[in-house]
């Protein structure tokens, strides 16, 4: 009985972070998640990843889905282990954005705006995984200057 427990705990557990992402970005219902099939949150990240990017090419940029993509993010890092690393959410979002994001120069631009300095420094090691030690050394320090000068909460 004890497998059985763990793979309904997991379902629970893979339901639980599509609903909240189909509840979270309503207005991609149609878009995003008819006739997709998300096999795990990475999938998903990938999707959220790519909204994130386009978010900046408007006019100006859509802070709303960008609030609700790092309000999801750290959702998703408060939310228990779930034993495998195809559904840890933690993971998923560890590998699927915050790798990404210095690789995208509109969004690392902006995220002075969205993360904490607590977290920015708690992410070094995934930062650097795609960046070598002269690119993190820049990263951080534009980082670091634009949010001495920002004073409005982080989402992340």
């Amino acid at each position: 009985m004890g497998p059985k427990f763990l793979a309904t705990d997991l379902e629970v557990n893979l339901k639980d972070w599509l609903t909240k992402a189909r509840e979270d970005f309503p207005e991609l219902k149609g878009w995003i998640f008819e006739g997709h099939y998300y096999n795990s949150p990475v999938d998903l990240w990938i999707d959220l990843v790519s909204l994130l990017s386009s978010a900046y090419w408007e006019q100006s940029a859509n802070d709303d889905l960008i609030g609700r993509i790092y309000d999801y993010a750290a959702w998703c890092f408060k939310q228990p282990d779930s034993g495998t690393a195809e559904t840890d959410l933690s993971s998923a979002t560890a590998v699927g954005l915050i790798e990404t994001i210095p690789q995208d120069r509109n969004v690392s631009q902006d995220l002075y705006r969205w993360m904490s300095l607590e977290s920015f420094e708690g992410f070094e090691n995934i930062f650097r995984y795609t960046l070598s030690d002269e690119q993190y050394g820049k990263f951080r320090e534009e980082f670091l200057r634009m949010k001495q000068g920002y004073s409005g909460p982080s989402r992340i």
